[in-house]
């Protein structure tokens, strides 16, 4: 593990970028988005893959957007469910990657339960060692993170882990979502929590670098304290 501060990630040659999510469309996204693109390996083709739940056609107009920011071609990876992280086709298609971009949608569970001990999870590394950038979006960075939140169905989910011990909040809006973040933390005293708000992010560099991207701060929440950290 890479550590900063309380922060400590998964070791690589690439970056690791949490980000809140947002519409693209809107341009809400635009500067993190510039950002990644400067610490991916642009000699290889982008990879995105969508949440659980998401749109094949939406990954595909993001494709043709981060072209226009100057991105490489690229290829979205359908992966949907278990089954699809277990095909090798597709983490070939992972593993060549220079940026490899878990996409938001409404379930960050799935996700995690497709990618865990899976060949596609094993791609996603190893594309990462070879110095590619690993992008969670939204429900893609709640992923990379160590717990994800429960539903009134559903308990809560353990995540990737590849940010150990914090616990991430997308589209973080203030008080009720640190109140939400806040709660789950009672649960895990190890860990601390991010609120990422939209149109914001925070990359994690091989060397140690910490960097906030984006107009609005990234929340810190460890257990009743609370503070805005920026890091650059």
């Amino acid at each position: 593990m890479t550590q900063a501060g309380p922060l400590r990630w998964r070791s690589g040659v690439g970056w690791i970028v949490l980000t809140g999510g947002g519409s693209w469309r809107d341009g809400v996204t635009g500067q993190v988005d510039a950002m990644v693109l400067g610490w991916a390996d642009l000699s290889h083709p982008i990879a995105i893959i969508p949440s659980a739940g998401g749109s094949t056609s939406e990954a595909n107009a993001r494709l043709d957007y981060l072209a226009d920011l100057g991105g490489p071609h690229g290829y979205v990876v359908p992966i949907y469910k278990p089954a699809d992280a277990q095909r090798v086709e597709n983490a070939e298609l992972i593993s060549g990657a220079g940026l490899v971009y878990l996409a938001d949608g409404p379930d960050a569970a799935s996700l995690v339960e497709s990618l865990r001990y899976s060949p596609a999870l094993a791609a996603i590394s190893h594309a990462h060692e070879a110095g590619a950038a690993i992008v969670g979006a939204g429900a893609g960075a709640t992923a990379l993170g160590a717990w994800i939140a429960g539903t009134e169905s559903t308990g809560e989910t353990e995540g990737l882990g590849w940010v150990e011990d914090v616990i991430v909040t997308p589209h973080f809006e203030g008080a009720e979502s640190a109140d939400q973040l806040r709660h789950l933390l009672d649960t895990h005293s190890e860990c601390i929590g991010l609120g990422i708000p939209e149109g914001s992010g925070l990359g994690l560099g091989p060397d140690g670098n910490v960097v906030s991207v984006g107009d609005e701060d990234v929340t810190v929440v460890v257990g009743q304290i609370e503070d805005d950290r920026r890091e650059g």
